[in-house]
């Protein structure tokens, strides 16, 4: 009741809505039925009540007769469960939070994002956890660390580039933190991730098998840990073919939005590649349109590969060939993982690497003069 004092003091002076607004609140604080009076309808302890109808009568012992009363005595006051009271009582909200690089990721059309957010909804049903999205970010990094281990919520599914502040600052306090479709180079931190390096090289050989000796890169950001890796195997596959790397064949996009310059500049050039390797699929969908638009024809003119293998590769024209990852089932997995942590339950692995695997399509055929 004092809440609503000072409710009511703190906006003295006000107008009649506000007032009144005030005074219902009160009254339903007044009214509001509690466990106390639960428990003195069926003649019992709060102790007791708590756990029938917390579900714990039968392991506190508790005779069928006692919980047959307390329920009735619930149903008869409409006794509502503090939601808030509760999680204080558990220390446990059954929430976890997903933190990717950029809050705008949510809203973007992104083939990848969407399958990851069908996984981890899918397992937070099975788990019966609520998912928080983290679209409020704050700097320094420690400001955004704050929000995100503010009690709300468990604990966190994040996806960072490599030395993001916010990451570092989050692991270093010890929050229940699971990343997927990233790493850290700490060697305790859980991750759920693809062998993106394996990949790189997965999809450069098949590249190189179809005799392209003059074959380009569209990697992403600089800091991300995933397109470095896939950068790191592409190149490491042309070399062990005796292929150099040629600077002038590697190109930046680090989204779909992303201006195209760096792409069409390397594809106007006289010795421009004849197949291209694209960091993800959602960026390769651009590519494939951006090709078309200075006449280069997918795979006639350039063969072109992504990275994903997200269903949306079978919806565009031509088909995209596409090193596979199994996103549904690592975000899935991570999840699990995660929910595993904050219930401090065992966890088998901590740190879990998926192999990749090719999904050969339409946008990839055999070098010039080898068809």
């Amino acid at each position: 009741m004092n809440q609503c004092v000072e409710i009511r003091e703190s906006v003295a002076g006000a107008d009649e809505p506000v007032l009144d607004l005030v005074k219902g609140f009160s009254k339903v604080m007044a009214e509001r039925i509690t466990i106390e009076d639960v428990a003195k309808r069926a003649g019992v302890s709060k102790v007791t009540v708590s756990y029938v109808l917390n579900g714990r009568g039968e392991s506190a012992r508790i005779s069928e007769t006692t919980r047959e009363r307390v329920l009735e005595a619930a149903r008869d006051l409409q006794y509502r469960p503090n939601a808030l009271a509760r999680m204080l009582l558990r220390q446990r909200t059954d929430s976890i939070a997903v933190a990717f690089q950029f809050a705008d990721y949510f809203s973007s059309a992104s083939t990848f994002i969407s399958e990851v957010m069908r996984g981890v909804c899918g397992a937070c049903v099975d788990l019966g956890l609520d998912v928080l999205l983290h679209t409020r970010p704050a700097t320094p990094g420690e400001a955004e660390a704050d929000l995100l281990t503010d009690g709300r919520v468990d604990g966190l599914l994040v996806l960072r580039d490599e030395g993001d502040p916010t990451l570092n600052e989050i692991l270093d306090r010890g929050f229940p933190t699971v990343l997927f479709f990233s790493r850290s180079n700490r060697p305790d931190v859980p991750y759920v991730d693809a062998d993106n390096y394996s990949g790189g090289k997965l999809g450069t050989r098949h590249l190189i098998e179809l005799g392209h000796t003059r074959i380009g890169m569209v990697r992403g950001p600089a800091h991300s840990v995933s397109s470095n890796d896939r950068y790191n195997g592409y190149r490491d596959a042309l070399e062990a073919a005796g292929m150099d790397v040629r600077i002038d064949h590697v190109a930046t996009m680090e989204s779909p939005m992303s201006h195209p310059g760096d792409l069409l500049a390397m594809m106007s050039a006289e010795e421009r590649p004849t197949a291209l390797f694209v960091w993800s699929d959602d960026v390769a969908f651009s590519v494939l349109r951006w090709l078309g638009e200075i006449g280069l024809s997918v795979p006639k003119d350039v063969s072109v590969i992504g990275y994903d293998s997200s269903d949306a590769c079978e919806r565009v024209h031509p088909a995209l060939t596409s090193v596979r990852q199994p996103i549904h089932d690592m975000a899935q997995e991570a999840t699990e993982m995660l929910a595993r942590i904050v219930r401090k339950q065992p966890v088998k692995r901590h740190q879990v690497l998926y192999p990749p695997t090719l999904d050969t399509r339409a946008s990839t055929a055999p070098g010039p003069g080898l068809a």
